[in-house]
């Protein structure tokens, strides 16, 4: 027992010195996540305004054909599903890119000694880069609000803050689960194509009492209404906030202990 507890406590002490250097190499990463996203849109004529054009286009065509069914007016509607699918379309993004953090940078992993979180903070540098830029439509959306601008609505950025937070440890969960069982990868793509019917994005909880209590069970609408309820309604959703918060405490520290305890086994599996 004695060995067990010795060996487990260097696992997390070297799992502890992995994210500090990660941390100090962020020229590194942010260099990386640059690359992927300049890779992406090479040799396109408009660019990462792709990114913009796309959400936008998608955001559109979704409030002219589910405004017609909302039960709110259609400008509230028009806000509820740009912020909605903005914050949504991160949460997907983040979620499956997760899932290949180690499997897309199998070839740095085995040829380069750099700290395993190096690739999970790339993973989340890109997509906030991209999250910035359906910012700008997710603020452009706020022209719908009829009510005066109130201070409430700053209730939004720790709201965003958690987007930072929850992406590292969901990446240290899902990265070496999927490394090992490549099933699961596709499994996570399945359930995630399904919660995006059961979360309130295209239809307002409102609507029916069951649709409030579907969304209610739903960890993503808690996420999602931590931003989107301050920057509409000027409410914060203090139940929203408590079960996000939890959800993060435990992740944290479920998130650390499967890096410790797999970071040795990583290019075993890849």
């Amino acid at each position: 027992m004695t060995t067990i507890a010795r060996n487990n406590g260097s696992a997390f002490a070297k799992a502890l010195q992995d994210w500090r250097q990660a941390i100090r190499m962020w020229r590194l990463w942010a260099a990386l996540g640059m690359e992927d996203l300049s890779d992406r849109y090479r040799r396109t004529l408009f660019g990462i305004s792709w990114v913009v054009t796309s959400f936008a286009i998608f955001v559109f065509v979704k409030i002219l054909v589910f405004g017609q069914m909302a039960a709110v007016p259609l400008g509230e509607f028009a806000m509820f599903v740009t912020i909605g699918f903005g914050l949504w379309s991160f949460i997907n993004s983040m979620v499956l890119d997760s899932c290949v953090a180690y499997t897309a940078s199998s070839g740095w992993l085995l040829g380069a000694a750099i700290p395993y979180p190096v690739f999970f903070l790339q993973s989340i540098f890109r997509n906030w880069l991209v999250f910035a830029l359906t910012l700008v439509v997710m603020g452009l959306a706020l022209v719908w609000k009829k009510e005066a601008w109130s201070p409430v609505m700053l209730a939004a950025l720790p709201g965003l803050l958690v987007y930072v937070v929850t992406p590292v440890w969901l990446a240290a969960i899902l990265a070496p689960l999927c490394a090992r069982y490549r099933d699961v990868m596709h499994a996570i793509q399945t359930v995630m194509r399904l919660l995006f019917f059961v979360t309130p994005i295209i239809w307002v909880p409102t609507q029916s009492p069951w649709l409030a209590k579907m969304a209610q069970y739903n960890v993503i609408t808690h996420f999602i209404e931590i931003v989107r309820q301050p920057l509409i309604y000027d409410a914060i959703p203090y139940d929203s906030w408590a079960i996000v918060l939890a959800v993060n405490i435990v992740g944290l520290f479920v998130g650390f202990a499967s890096y410790a305890l797999t970071r040795h086994r990583i290019a075993y599996w890849l």
